[in-house]
């Protein structure tokens, strides 16, 4: 059996790795980014389907997320799924699938300042009050209250179900509550087509999502794409023979998403409010650690490909 670990971003570039001719007569090969537990075992464990959506976005955005599970396997199961589910997009916070009370983690969080963003997977409440008080005046994480387990996954979770869990979790000391304003519109069929799923313990639930959520990044990166690709028409390449993207402009950018916009599915009543929450996930994109961490994937996947490296 053969390991490697191909970038996750090779299908979605358009770029396809050639086998060598040894690898041909072997069993297929195992890829080290494939999620270390399937959605059918953990999507039990998520307060709502609707979160995965919610997820999706502070992934996006590489912001900070607090997993609160009852055990470590689930914390750290969650997050492997969590990070595959913004792939081909890299999460460019800090992570760490499980922290105990004497991880170097809130040390270094300390160090750092509260503005690195990070993705911890913890059982401990009182660590939880601890993040907290590290965060004090810093921008919220987005916290997952991770349910029990023994009952399905609801599609919507009730509104008061964040500060229940809060103050089971941690009496007397409540997390203060979440208000995140989420863009893209969930897809409601594909979410009661999981919950038929998930009755019918049916097992392409798994594949089901993952495909889902990694054709969703790649509709939300095509704008990108096209922008980059209108750029190199006009720039062509460096005197070395490398790509060059480093003249992207976002005013430009969002000139040229206003006038050929994205096929993500956004939320708004009207079509200037739908307008509205794009721009405004775009622009928040364009600011983030994702995008400069997704661009420079991009440009050595590229030079990769041009340079005939690929699949050998």
């Amino acid at each position: 059996m053969i390991i490697r670990a191909p970038h996750r971003s090779l299908p979605l570039q358009g770029l396809q790795i050639v086998p060598a001719i040894s690898e041909k007569l072997t069993t297929s090969p195992i890829y080290a980014y494939q999620p270390i537990a399937s959605w059918e075992k953990v999507i039990r464990y998520l307060p709502s389907l609707w979160d995965l959506y919610k997820a999706f976005e502070k992934m996006l955005l590489s912001e900070s997320v607090i997993v609160l599970a009852k055990n470590p396997q689930v914390c750290s199961e969650i997050i492997s799924a969590l990070i595959d589910l913004i792939r081909p997009i890299p999460y460019a916070g800090e992570c760490r699938p499980y922290a105990i009370m004497q991880s170097e983690f809130f040390a270094s969080n300390l160090e750092h300042g509260p503005n690195r963003s990070f993705l911890v997977g913890i059982t401990n409440p009182f660590l939880l009050k601890r993040l907290m008080a590290q965060l004090d005046g810093a921008r919220p994480p987005y916290i997952l209250y991770l349910r029990e387990g023994r009952t399905p996954t609801p599609l919507k979770a009730d509104k008061d179900d964040h500060q229940k869990r809060s103050n089971d979790e941690l009496p007397g000391s409540p997390v203060p509550l979440q208000h995140f304003k989420s863009y893209i519109k969930p897809d409601h069929s594909f979410l009661t087509s999981l919950e038929l799923m998930m009755t019918n313990n049916d097992p392409s639930l798994s594949p089901t999502i993952r495909r889902h959520f990694t054709y969703l990044a790649a509709q939300f990166l095509a704008p990108f794409n096209r922008y980059f690709a209108t750029l190199m028409s006009s720039v062509a390449t460096s005197p070395g023979g490398n790509l060059n993207y480093h003249n992207f402009s976002e005013a430009d950018f969002m000139k040229n998403l206003a006038h050929h916009g994205s096929s993500v599915p956004f939320k708004g009543n009207s079509a200037l409010a739908r307008h509205r929450s794009r721009d405004t996930l775009y622009l928040a994109f364009c600011r983030s650690a994702s995008f400069y961490s997704w661009l420079e994937m991009k440009l050595s996947l590229e030079k990769e490909a041009s340079a005939g490296l690929l699949g050998s």
